[in-house]
């Protein structure tokens, strides 16, 4: 089993954390959305927000040049305990059980820094990241991912070609949205995108940016996840 090597694209450089000086990056800028902005964390002295989740997980980063963290996602191994077992169980049907092979993982704390817009057709930062987190999954030999995302972006997640199964009735946290649990097929998506490629699908599994002489795709011009779930999914805002 190998691992996802280091990447660059738009700009940016995409790798593992994995020195203390990344991680300490990664925990206070959870810290600044979670806690301070949108205040569903509670806040910490030290200006780190981290749980009991983070041990024996793996995160990726997005990084600017200069060194400054933009974005992460964290996926949580089946060895330990998913968010889905405790903290999100109500949104699971009666009766469900979580997958925990070796072939499985949690995406959790998908998170963006606020950013000035970027360059004409460069894609988000959170793009990125899921592009991190196919690569990810591939090299790893992961199929299935667990997600928690709002309601209406997971609809935008299959009209774009990833088969996300819902697993349970949309549930709303507070006065929060509407957010439902999901399970993502890697190995389905790939067999779909073979049958019927489209430009994201063909970007998410190329080695680099979209190459197009005729109709280029264009990004959206919003951040469709803008309003994921705020215990799991956090796009750029």
């Amino acid at each position: 089993m190998t691992d996802m090597p280091p990447f660059s694209e738009a700009g940016c450089a995409i790798r593992i954390i994995e020195t203390r000086e990344e991680r300490e990056q990664a925990f206070r800028l959870r810290h600044t959305v979670y806690c301070q902005k949108l205040g569903w964390v509670a806040a910490r002295a030290d200006g780190r927000e981290r749980d009991r989740y983070d041990p024996g997980s793996t995160t990726l980063g997005v990084f600017a040049t200069d060194g400054q963290i933009l974005g992460l996602v964290r996926l949580i191994p089946p060895g330990r305990p998913f968010m889905l077992e405790d903290d999100f169980r109500v949104l699971l049907r009666p009766g469900y059980r979580v997958r925990k092979g070796p072939d499985t993982v949690e995406v959790t704390r998908l998170t963006t820094r606020p950013q000035p817009p970027r360059a004409l057709g460069a894609p988000p930062i959170a793009s990125l990241l899921y592009k991190a987190i196919y690569r990810w999954s591939r090299a790893r030999g992961v199929r299935f991912l667990y997600i928690v995302v709002e309601s209406r972006f997971l609809r935008h997640l299959r009209h774009r070609g990833l088969p996300c199964i819902p697993l349970g009735p949309p549930y709303r946290f507070g006065e929060g949205p509407p957010v439902v649990a999901a399970l993502l097929d890697r190995a389905l998506f790939e067999r779909q995108a073979d049958a019927n490629p489209t430009p994201f699908c063909e970007w998410l599994r190329g080695d680099g940016p979209i190459h197009r002489t005729a109709r280029p795709w264009r990004w959206p011009g919003r951040d469709y996840a803008r309003s994921a779930s705020p215990w799991h999914c956090r796009d750029e805002t």
